[in-house]
């Protein structure tokens, strides 16, 4: 029964795959555009009003596992080791950028506080410096799309506020489709950045959530 699994989705990835006719098709992480925008530095965003955050984020260069750090959209079969790149469904722009750039805009429409470049934030401005680290990003065609992640949650000019790092894992289910894999990614972000949005401006340790699944913190 497994050699039957294993030899249908060799069929199917080798499909995927395409050749060198086949169409490319290109995809992104980029939230779809909703009626409130994202706060950026340098921007004709209206600024906070008084009493409102007195922070910024500043969500930095994400890094990648090297199996999946490439413009391919990376495919595993769960029944083995095998993972393939497909050369016809590629990423619009780098995958760390992508990830980067959409926790960003989710925390900032959160959060209604700055996104701030890195190195770029004005003298005295409190700012969480947001590092993620990802585990394992996985794309399971057909079943799921699964995040396992670190971040770290570095304060600065906020007096009284400490270091954290937390880790936890995601997975969202997803119908057939490349389209509904990268939807299902979308999710998988959405959830990261709930928790984390939940953190600030406090730095504590995240509440437990129904969807992520936490694997502790440490300062």
């Amino acid at each position: 029964m497994t050699l039957r699994i294993s030899l249908c989705w060799a069929i199917l990835a080798a499909a995927l795959s395409g050749c060198a006719s086949s169409p490319v098709q290109y995809y992104t992480l980029q939230p779809l555009a909703d009626s409130q925008p994202v706060r950026r530095a340098g921007s004709s965003a209206p600024v906070p009003k008084a009493g409102g955050p007195r922070y910024a984020v500043s969500v930095q260069h994400v890094s990648l596992p090297e199996q999946v750090d490439r413009p391919q959209i990376v495919v595993s079969d769960p029944d083995s080791a095998q993972v393939v790149p497909l050369n016809s469904a590629l990423w619009a722009s780098p995958l760390s950028d992508q990830i980067r750039r959409s926790l960003a805009e989710d925390l900032s429409r959160r959060l209604d506080v700055l996104d701030i470049p890195s190195g770029s934030a004005p003298d005295g401005l409190g700012i969480w410096k947001v590092i993620v680290r990802v585990q394992r990003f996985e794309s399971i065609y057909g079943r799921h799309a699964g995040l396992d992640a670190t971040w770290e949650l570095v304060p600065s000019n906020l007096p009284g506020r400490k270091p954290i790092i937390c880790r936890g894992e995601t997975r969202v289910p997803v119908q057939t489709g490349m389209s509904a894999m990268v939807t299902g990614h979308r999710e998988a972000l959405r959830r990261l950045a709930s928790v984390i949005a939940g953190q600030l401006p406090s730095g504590a340790a995240p509440a437990p959530a129904a969807d992520v699944v936490l694997k502790g913190c440490t300062r």
